[in-house]
């Protein structure tokens, strides 16, 4: 504060009014505190603390955030996996198979020898054939199951067609005189025509216009669930290199059941072994034959050859080989039963 005071400032005596006073107290306040103000210093530095402290909080709440979804799909991967180890130990051990119904049917006592069998059935054979411009080309085997309808695979039906010409029957050893048209085809409505394995349903069925003469006996679920290794099979249809749509001649085959698997080429149930591994030595055109057990029952249809592929190198290039195995697969004939009549 200034040591004097202004003389105008004072009266007679040397005394000011209260106004002055208070104005020079002001203005000595104001000067001893001139460039000591540090309220804006303080705010703005307790702001920045605040701030920084909020940032490693939120670093601290994301990394916790992060840490707690890995746990999760961490945890998530090792509950995935159990329960898949659980599931598969289940399946092999067949605790998650629930009662399975009980077969219909009896075994037959009476084994037919094969020559009986071809005489009960042969007039159920007929050719798959295909007529155009007069013409008829053979394309696979079929089998009467009823009046009016056949089974056949399904492969022929979506295949042969594409052929052109109109679908007919020609039955084994009627000298052509039986020849009926085909007026529905259907295949399996789960069969997978890109398939190259047998884990696919290779069923259908066609519909005739007229009344088939003869119908083959199916086994029934008691006989196809006894089914097993070694059993002999017989396998009738119309082998391609010999086949005569214009007067069919079926060809009798015989062989053993080799084994029973699921599409997934496995081992499974009994009720649910329906692909038939046989080695009855087919050719091409006995796809859609019926295969007959001892008793003179259809068991499955022939399907396919199963063919050995060997990779090797000749000349430094490499190849393929594709030899032709001794094992054939067949449908097991209650596949039918998903086939929608057509």
């Amino acid at each position: 504060m200034p040591s004097e005071l202004p003389r105008e400032a004072m009266d007679a005596d040397g005394r000011v009014d209260v106004a002055t006073a208070q104005r020079i107290v002001e203005n000595a306040v104001a000067h001893a505190t001139r460039g000591h103000d540090k309220s804006a210093q303080i705010v703005d530095a307790k702001v920045a603390e605040a701030t920084r402290r909020g940032a490693r909080l939120n670093a601290l709440l994301t990394f916790g955030v992060v840490m707690t979804l890995v746990a999760l799909v961490v945890a998530a991967i090792v509950v995935y996996r159990s329960q898949r180890a659980a599931a598969i130990l289940t399946a092999e051990a067949g605790l998650d198979q629930g009662p399975v119904q009980a077969p219909v049917g009896t075994l037959p006592t009476k084994v037919l020898s094969g020559r009986e069998i071809y005489e009960q059935n042969k007039g159920a054979l007929f050719v798959l054939a295909y007529t155009q411009n007069r013409r008829i080309s053979g394309c696979c085997s079929a089998f009467a199951i009823g009046k009016s309808l056949l089974v056949t695979n399904a492969h022929c039906v979506t295949s042969c067609g594409t052929r052109g010409g109109k679908p007919v029957v020609v039955q084994n050893e009627s000298g052509g005189k039986v020849e009926l048209e085909v007026i529905a085809q259907r295949a399996h409505p789960t069969y997978n025509t890109k398939s190259k394995r047998a884990d696919t349903p290779d069923v259908a069925l066609l519909r005739v216009k007229g009344t088939l003469p003869v119908a083959v006996t199916l086994a029934s679920d008691t006989e196809l669930r006894a089914l097993g290794p070694g059993d002999d099979v017989y396998v009738l249809g119309f082998p391609g290199r010999v086949m005569d749509p214009v007067s069919p001649s079926a060809t009798f085959l015989s062989g053993h059941l080799g084994r029973l698997m699921g599409f997934d080429e496995q081992a499974t149930s009994a009720d649910k072994a329906t692909v038939i591994l046989h080695d009855a030595i087919t050719r091409g055109g006995n796809s859609g034959s019926p295969i007959f057990n001892q008793y003179g029952h259809v068991i499955g249809v022939h399907a396919a050859h199963v063919d050995d592929e060997e990779d090797i190198s000749i000349a430094g290039q490499k190849t393929k080989i594709v030899q032709a195995s001794p094992y054939r697969i067949g449908m097991r004939i209650d596949l039918v039963r998903g086939v929608p009549t057509p």
